[in-house]
């Protein structure tokens, strides 16, 4: 696990580019604390920070190159079936220098060109220079668990896993999207391809892009973006439900049995949720012998799952570790706006880092359940989702219904209470799915921003949403539901929140249940074996039961959230006041102070507009580190004491649980 970074440049003859690229790969630093290193040709520069995780000798350094030094990577992830490959390139007579799973992308790229893509089970962002062709190759994984970005203004690209490493190019423009600001405000997040700032781009997961130059050789072509691989929901009704959980077992097994493999330390985080503790049943079945695990937990008892994350400890004899989370945790946000670079409004981010930081005291890997939700169709809005599309069916409740709800809604002020239950009434079965992941609906949007930021896209999210349930979630509702999750919650909020936490600390994490064969065949089993009898993870239950506690397979779901509605009323609402009601914030123009002030009043007085605070709050926050400042900092000089709003104290230290 690595960072990477580097450029293509037209103009660069005879001038060097390295400097810059070093500048790039010092701004990611903490994604590679242990090494650094660069390739340098008179157009292409690739920078690498490296994280040893496999083979840990200087042999594994990179950027990595094949035998007669004309294909180098730079390359950030981890292939698991890097074994297969390589014994497979060497009967075809390749050279090996290392041990590590880097290496076989070059002699794989030789023998397969851009199609090895395919052959690769991993999580990974890679940059491949072909010096014969003159030609840079950008690829990210299937899900998108390794970031990639770029920027290019025709005559030179830069690339690199975060977006600070391209703006330590001072002439990279630092102007905000609209559409995207719009985004953020609904989401929570940015969707790929866009990125806050205009002209910065994400490379799509499952995609490539070659970069060469045109036959002037003055200017760069840029060829894709490209994918390569997707999941498309095809149910096959032939299907039956010992067979599914046959072949899920199979598959957990196995997906759990290639992400053990490392040099150094490895645990697994666990939150007592029926995806981590499978996770660890599983390492446990594998004989991953006292194994680290780690939890999370919050002094607001029906947020707290420790008591389950302890049973399936003490179960498969685990060495558990505890991090607590209060309102103190919120010192950190200096960190997370620095780490994440773009607004990033899912709070759990918080315990992710904390629980990160602690788990890299005893380890370098860690294994996730994240992913679980998605596949096996875990979340609760699935079940609102279905039962109001079967309604929707109904003449009455489709139509007649949906117009008396429109109806209401439109009488309604967008402010007053129950004007959301209305609006997703009235809307479309899919529609209605996608309000109900969003912050902020269209008319808070238009109460919230100034007149200047008010003409902003205003359907951009739908649309978005509804084209990927059209092209990946087949025919039935629930597969439309977790294909937007897929191909869009899942790579721009969960993925985008484990990596920048973890590898803030060069912590690696994996995530077994994002096993593109375990997802692909979940694509095919049929919704009514999905979810049987509106149970959830209905087959996944099934395939654990004889392996976890009943307290865990039948316990309610919980989610990884945070207790902000309660900390924005007592210790932190300080923090709230301070940032959304100054003067600064104000004059930045983006939000109308009276409605702000309005949203903190009526979170006080009982109503919870705490998602809608915390998302205001860390975009001001985000504005005053990237806009106001023009040169990416280290991060290791970001510290509480740098803010003077965040006067709160450090969290607990994590504690060892005897168990």
């Amino acid at each position: 696990m690595c960072g990477i970074c580097g450029l293509v440049d037209a103009e660069a003859r005879g001038i060097s580019r390295e400097p810059l690229v070093r500048r790039m790969a010092s701004t990611i630093a903490h994604r590679g604390p242990e090494d650094e290193g660069y390739y340098v040709s008179p157009v292409c520069v690739l920078g690498h920070r490296r994280l040893k995780i496999i083979d840990l000798s200087p042999l594994g350094r990179q950027p990595m190159t094949n035998e007669d030094g004309t294909v180098w990577v730079s390359f950030n992830g981890e292939i698991y079936n890097y074994l297969d490959i390589r014994n497979d390139l060497v009967r075809r007579g390749h050279q090996f220098r290392s041990r590590t799973d880097t290496e076989v992308l070059v002699h794989l790229y030789e023998e397969e060109g851009d199609g090895f893509l395919t052959l690769l089970n991993g999580m990974f962002a890679l940059a491949l220079w072909d010096s014969r062709r003159g030609r840079l190759l950008l690829a990210r994984d299937r899900f998108g668990k390794k970031p990639l970005y770029y920027w290019t203004n025709g005559r030179q690209l830069l690339f690199g896993s975060e977006i600070k490493a391209i703006l330590a190019d001072p002439s990279v423009p630092r102007e905000i999207s609209p559409d995207s600001l719009s985004a953020y405000l609904s989401l929570g997040y940015i969707p790929c391809p866009a990125s806050i700032f205009k002209g910065i781009v994400k490379l799509p997961p499952a995609s490539w892009i070659a970069v060469e130059l045109d036959r002037a050789g003055s200017r760069l072509r840029i060829d894709g973006p490209h994918r390569y691989w997707s999941l498309q929901y095809q149910p096959d009704h032939r299907l039956k439900l010992p067979e599914c959980v046959s072949r899920i077992r199979e598959l957990i097994r196995d997906a759990v049995r290639v992400r053990l493999f490392s040099d150094v330390p490895l645990g697994a985080f666990l939150s007592g949720g029926l995806d981590s503790s499978t996770i660890v049943a599983t390492m446990a079945e594998a004989g991953k012998k006292s194994v680290e695990t780690f939890s999370v937990g919050f002094d607001e008892r029906s947020f707290d799952e420790l008591r389950f994350a302890e049973i399936v400890a003490k179960r498969f004899g685990t060495n558990h570790h505890v991090v607590r989370c209060a309102a103190t945790a919120l010192e950190i946000l200096p960190k997370l706006v620095e780490y994440y670079d773009e607004p990033f409004a899912d709070p759990s981010a918080i315990p992710t880092y904390l629980i990160s930081e602690a788990a890299r005291q005893w380890t370098t890997v860690v294994l996730s359940g994240d992913g679980g939700d998605e596949i096996f169709a875990g979340y609760s809005r699935y079940d609102r989702g279905i039962r109001l599309w079967r309604r929707q069916q109904n003449m009455f409740s489709g139509i007649l219904g949906r117009g008396i709800y429109r109806g209401l809604a439109r009488l309604y002020p967008a402010t007053a209470r129950g004007w959301g239950a209305f609006n997703k009434r009235s809307l479309p079965a899919l529609d209605s799915y996608i309000s109900d992941m969003c912050i902020y609906q269209q008319p808070q949007k238009h109460a919230l921003l100034t007149a200047k930021w008010r003409a902003l896209s205003e359907g951009h999210v739908f649309h978005l949403a509804r084209h990927l349930a059209d092209i990946f979630g087949g025919g039935e509702h629930l597969s439309k539901m977790q294909a937007i999750d897929l191909m869009l919650y899942l790579p721009d909020d969960i993925l985008v929140k484990v990596d920048r936490a973890s590898m803030a600390v060069a912590l690696e994490t994996r995530a077994p249940l994002l096993d593109y064969r375990l997802a692909e065949f979940m694509s095919t089993v049929p919704e009514k074996l999905r979810y049987r009898n509106g149970v959830s993870k209905y087959l996944l239950k099934e395939a654990m039961r004889d392996k976890l506690p009943a307290e865990i397979i039948d316990r309610e779901k919980m989610g990884f959230d945070v207790p902000l509605k309660h900390w924005f009323r007592g210790q932190a609402a300080e923090l709230v006041h301070d940032v959304l009601l100054s003067q600064c914030c104000r004059e930045r123009g983006f939000f109308r102070s009276q409605e702000l002030r309005r949203l903190v009043d009526r979170h006080h007085r009982g109503r919870d507009f705490s998602a809608q605070l915390w998302t205001a709050v860390f975009f001001e926050l985000w504005c005053g580190r990237w806009l106001d400042h023009a040169v990416p900092a280290a991060v290791s000089d970001v510290s509480s004491e740098s803010n003077t709003m965040l006067d709160v104290r450090l969290c607990s230290p994590p504690e060892r649980l005897v168990l």
